[in-house]
Formats: C-alpha cells, sequence, structure tokens
C-alpha cells in the first residue's frame, strides 16, 4: 500500500526500521554522485533478501528532506533503474514514485520482497532492523532454497478466472472436510489447494478444486476429459464399435471409464463345476491405470484429452504430457514424482466417501494414483490386491507359478495384462 503524506511525516519522525532506510543524495549539477551504484544496489538487495521495504531517497539520516529539482529526480530515477537492473542478480523490479511532502521533492522506492536469493558482486546482504548485514554461506543456501520453492506454484493449484466458491458443488466438497473445516469451509477447501487468491486479491477455484469438486469442469477445462473407443481389430482403421467421451468430476470419469472397459472387454467362462467368468481384463488393473492417468496427466497441455482405446488384442491408454520433473524410465522403478500434488493427495483421501462408485472389486478411491499395486491371481481368478511401492507382480495360480514381473508403467501407452497374469494379445487370458 502506497504511504500517504502523512504516513511519510511519521516515519520522518520516528526514523529508520526495519522496513524503511532513509538516504540522502549528494548532486553534481544534476547527476547524482553519492551514494555510488554499491551502495544503493546493497540497501535493494538487502530489503529484497528479506520481507521488502521502503528507501526514501533525499532524506537526511535525520529525517530532514533535503529537497531536490525534477532534474535531480529523472537523474536520480534513472540511475536506481540500472542499478536494480543491472547491478543486481538476478534483477529486483522497483516501484519508484516522484514525491513531494511540505515543498520538498523526494523518490518514495518500494522494493518488494524477492523470489530468489540476490546479490552484488557476490555479496548478499539481508535486512536486520535498521541496517543490514553480509549473509553467512548457511543462509544463502537456506534462502535460496525457500525461495525458489515458494515461487513454484503447481499447476493444478492455479486458480481459474471466472470461477469461485459458488462454482464447487457442496456434495462434493463437503466429504473431504472434517467437522471443524465444515464450519469454515472457504478456509478449509484453500489449505486443500481447491480455492486460491488470484492476481487481484479475488478468491477463485483452482483447477484441482474444478476437476474435483464440480460437476462439469470441461466447461473451463475443455480438455479434462476422458475418450473412450472399442474398435473392430487390432487397428484405428479397423472401425469403431463403440465411442464415448466422459466428462465431470475425476471420480466420475474413473468410474466411467472402467464401466466402459468393462462392457466392451470380452468375457470367457469355465465351470469348475460352477460357472466362472473369466473376462479379458482386470478391472482392478484398469482403475489403476486409469487413476494414473488422470491423476498425473498434464493438464496444462490444452487440446489433447486422455484416450483410452480397445482393441482386438489389447488395451491403450494415452496420457497428455511429459515424465515430470527429473524422471526417466530407468529410474521409474525406483522413484517417484508427481505431477498434480493437490489431487494426488485429495483422491488419496477422498476413501469410499466420494459420490461416484468404485468398479466392481474395488472396496474403495483410497491412496488412488499414489502408489502401484501388486496383484496376486486366486483359484477361481479373483485378483488380491496388496500394495507395492516399486513394481507390479502378477502370479499364475493354474498350471504354473512363474512370476511374471513388470516395472511401473510410464505415461503414454501401457500394456495391461489379464487376470491370469498374461498379456493379452490376439487371445483370450
Amino acid at each position: 500500500m502506497t504511504p500517504c503524506d502523512e504516513d511519510i511525516r511519521l516515519r520522518l519522525r520516528l526514523g529508520e526500521d526495519i522496513r524503511w532506510e532513509f538516504k540522502q543524495i549528494e548532486f553534481a549539477g544534476n547527476r547524482p554522485i553519492s551514494p555510488d551504484q554499491g551502495d544503493l544496489a546493497d540497501e535493494i538487495i538487502a530489503f529484497a533478501n528479506a520481507n521488502g521495504g521502503t528507501l526514501l531517497c533525499g532524506v537526511t539520516d535525520g529525517g530532514q528532506l533535503q529537497g531536490m529539482s525534477r532534474e535531480q529526480m529523472a537523474a536520480l530515477d534513472h540511475l536506481l533503474v540500472d542499478v536494480s537492473t543491472d547491478s543486481i542478480e538476478p534483477s529486483v523490479y522497483i516501484d519508484i514514485q516522484r514525491r513531494e511532502v511540505d515543498g520538498s521533492a523526494f523518490l518514495l522506492v518500494g522494493v518488494d520482497k524477492g523470489d530468489s536469493l540476490h546479490e552484488h558482486k557476490g555479496r548478499s546482504l539481508i535486512r536486520v532492523g535498521s541496517a543490514k548485514r553480509q549473509m553467512t554461506a548457511d543462509e544463502r543456501l537456506w534462502l535460496s532454497q525457500q525461495r525458489v520453492q515458494s515461487r513454484y506454484v503447481w499447476f493444478d493449484e492455479q486458480p481459474v478466472l471466472g470461477t469461485g466458491f459458488d462454482t464447487l458443488d457442496e456434495a462434493l466438497w463437503r466429504p473431504l472436510l472434517s467437522a471443524q473445516g465444515a464450519a469454515e469451509p472457504e478456509l478449509a477447501l484453500a489449505k486443500l489447494a481447491l480455492l486460491a487468491l488470484d492476481e487481484s486479491g479475488i478468491q477463485r477455484a483452482t483447477v484441482a478444486g474444478l476437476l474435483l469438486c464440480s460437476r462439469h469442469p470441461e466447461l473451463w477445462l475443455p480438455s479434462a476429459t476422458i475418450m473412450a473407443t472399442r474398435y473392430r481389430g487390432t487397428d484405428r482403421s479397423s472401425g469403431q464399435v463403440d465411442a464415448q467421451e466422459i466428462t465431470g468430476p475425476l471420480q466420475r470419469q474413473i468410474a466411467g471409464a472402467v464401466a466402459f472397459a468393462m462392457r466392451n472387454m470380452q468375457v470367457a467362462a469355465r465351470k469348475v463345476p460352477a460357472r466362472i467368468d473369466m473376462p479379458q481384463y482386470s478391472d482392478k488393473a484398469i482403475f489403476e491405470a486409469v487413476v494414473n492417468a488422470v491423476v498425473h496427466r498434464d493438464y496444462g497441455i490444452h487440446g489433447s484429452c486422455v484416450r483410452l482405446s480397445m482393441f482386438a488384442d489389447r488395451l491403450e491408454i494415452q496420457s497428455p504430457g511429459a515424465l515430470p520433473g527429473t524422471l526417466t524410465l530407468e529410474s521409474m522403478a525406483l522413484r517417484q514424482a508427481t505431477r498434480n500434488q493437490a489431487i494426488a493427495s485429495l483422491m488419496g483421501r477422498m476413501g469410499s466417501r466420494t459420490s461416484a462408485a468404485p468398479p466392481t472389486g474395488v472396496t474403495s478411491w483410497s491412496a488412488a494414483g499414489t502408489a502401484c499395486r501388486s496383484y496376486s491371481v486366486r483359484p477361481g481368478n479373483c485378483p488380491v490386491g496388496r500394495r507395492s511401492t516399486a513394481s507390479e507382480t502378477v502370479r499364475r495360480s493354474c498350471s504354473s507359478s512363474r512370476p511374471l514381473r513388470r516395472t511401473r508403467p510410464p505415461p503414454g501407452r501401457w500394456w495391461l495384462y489379464g487376470p491370469r497374469g498374461d498379456r493379452c494379445r490376439g487371445r483370450r487370458c
């Protein structure tokens, strides 16, 4: 907030503190000669590395306004801009105002809190009380790490223009809140990163809020859908048998995608002695693959949705986006990376309270997309899931106990295995 004239008078009487610094300027004609660029850079850096502050140029240490001409103010303005952009790494963008109080002109220079560690010629300073001091190596390292983390905002936590608290459906967000949080829902939803303030300070629904707690997120995020297609043969040119665009909140999209796959897959049967159905794919395996696709896709890519494609010999799921962060195909079995932190966290805590029912054989939505599973097949082909952090193992329950092992599937095209552990290619599993 810009201080008014009365605030300036009060500050001149009180003197300097952690947020205010006075600078007397000496001129040779209209050219400022003292302090030099290094001294001005140090003052700006100290504020930027702390919590920001205000520099009053043209004020003595005792709080007296010295007065400046218009030409002197213009020359000092140019000097301060050069210092903030050329002498400081990385640059600090300052707010310079020409002010006059009681007939004396001066420059009011506002310095915001920086989003990086700022330095001048290898030196970093920080404001402490009414003075500045040089930072230690440990302080530099700590501040640098904190600033990097604070300026990175996950895409799913970014506010969406044209939305607000009323955009979110109470039936979808209320199960996520505790009894205490339900008393102040807007505050609780903000803590869950479902609401956030935009640059104007207006509360908006975030990308995660729309995807999880609005009935029609596709109105704001047109690509946030699943396109499911069943093809007649083994390639896309063979013709479509069934197709559906699955919309709605993510939990409903997941249930819809699993239901689409279940109704379009082949189901064999055997009698031992009662009839036992043997579906082409495990619904649990499809569920896990779809959850990973919607939770870890890149929602910043426009015009590309998640695609579920069923062919005569395989099922493919395509999720938009490359591998997140520094994750590689080689390191996937040993490392974990999440692109959408808020979505992954909330999907993990939804449990069975969500309004969209999980697919057949899946007891809840808990931990969806946060870990891979291992499945063993018992007699009767009833898959039983257990947690695994590195890989998925599928064991045969019939003629052989030889395990089939595969690493966690990468984003893009995934192979699915049938309930007996066979990769389904051109035959029933």
